[in-house]
């Protein structure tokens, strides 16, 4: 028994029609810009390679700056800051791992190392060129970083600058521990620079966080004569 003939409607037909004409345009599109695709697909898989090769290496640097720093650090925390820092003949120091390993992240933290033993060795451009290059995050080594910043800004007598950076050491890690003691250097650099307003703005968020606090009472001092100075 034959069948009968399927009958197509006309909204099947233009349907048809149009995936005909797309498909025809994407034909042409491609023919007339073989090489541009062709050079675009490729350039994709070398970026793709190269994210992926990339990302080994630097898997690879890290094992060899942690591998490193572990050899040095017993120096570091026994006080042998120059050897820390120089390393021995066979051993790289401190400042050898941070200046190449440095993009990794345990060279990033070599970073942080060897900024705080040349602050200890009084060495303070070399320690600042070094907190400075340091990857801080939203940490305490990154509050830390900030602050010895701001230490040595402080004692070269850059007020406002260190003011600002104490400041942010602050507000970049809350810690009972550390943020008074930022806050308390903060507003003590805005008076030294003479931004008063600054000075009981600091002060007050000291007191609004650490009332009742030991040093509560000489922050309200220090707001008081900040407040008499702005007059």
């Amino acid at each position: 028994m034959l069948n009968a003939p399927k009958t197509v409607s006309r909204r099947q037909e233009l349907r048809e029609d149009q995936l005909a004409t797309a498909t025809a345009r994407s034909m042409t599109f491609f023919e007339e810009h073989r090489t541009l695709l062709i050079a675009a697909a490729l350039g994709l898989l070398v970026i793709i390679i190269g994210a992926i090769v990339f990302s080994w290496w630097q898997g690879q640097q890290d094992i060899e700056a942690a591998e490193a720093l572990g050899a040095v650090l017993a120096s570091y925390e026994q006080g042998n800051l120059e050897q820390a820092l120089d390393g021995t003949a066979g051993q790289p120091g401190l400042l050898a791992i941070a200046d190449e390993y440095g993009s990794t992240a345990t060279g990033n933290l070599a970073t942080f190392y060897a900024a705080d033993a040349l602050y200890q060795l009084g060495r303070y451009e070399d320690a600042l060129r070094y907190f400075e290059q340091y990857d801080a995050g939203s940490d305490i080594l990154g509050a830390s970083a900030l602050a010895g910043e701001a230490a040595i800004h402080e004692q070269q007598g850059d007020h406002a600058e260190a003011a600002r950076l104490y400041r942010r050491a602050a507000d970049a890690y809350a810690s009972a521990a550390t943020t008074p003691d930022y806050l308390m250097a903060a507003g003590r650099n805005y008076e030294a620079s003479g931004d008063y307003a600054e000075a009981q703005e600091v002060y007050q968020a000291y007191l609004d966080a650490y009332e009742g606090t030991p040093n509560a009472p000489l922050v309200e001092a220090l707001m008081a004569r900040a407040a008499a100075e702005a007059q």
